[in-house]
């Protein structure tokens, strides 16, 4: 399969967790910021102005905040793995690159950021989250 060049981009969405691994981080959730950029084919939908020729980005969005807010990683690599899983659980969707930003988590910095990029062709695969995969 040729690979999209096309895209959608959920950007700055913003969701409350749990996610860290000090005591005092651990103790309530904390802001997390996530962009997601979905690689896939847009022609079709672009023709033919059907949502179900695309990725609904809205349920999406639903459901990377619901398994976000809902969980307790203690990583900010495994809160974007799953986010990654999510986005390739649509059969469209060829690659996904996520975005996980944590503000205030280093005290002379603005933020930890992390970045993954995951295709349907590679080896390394998100462990999956419940019934979020």
């Amino acid at each position: 399969m040729a690979e999209a060049c096309d895209r959608i981009y959920l950007q700055d969405l913003r969701v409350a967790c749990i996610i860290g691994t000090g005591e005092q981080e651990r103790r309530r959730a904390q802001e997390i910021g996530i962009d997601v950029c979905l690689h896939l084919d847009l022609e079709e939908p672009g023709r033919s102005d059907r949502l179900e020729d695309t990725v609904d980005y809205s349920y999406l969005a639903r459901e990377i905040t619901a398994m976000a807010e809902s969980s307790s990683f203690r990583l900010l690599e495994r809160l974007a793995e799953e986010i990654a899983a999510l986005g390739l659980a649509n059969p469209k969707v060829e690659r996904v690159e996520v975005r996980v930003i944590k503000p205030h988590a280093l005290p002379r910095g603005r933020a930890a950021v992390v970045e993954i990029l995951r295709d349907r062709s590679s080896s390394k695969r998100p462990m999956g989250f419940g019934r979020f995969v």
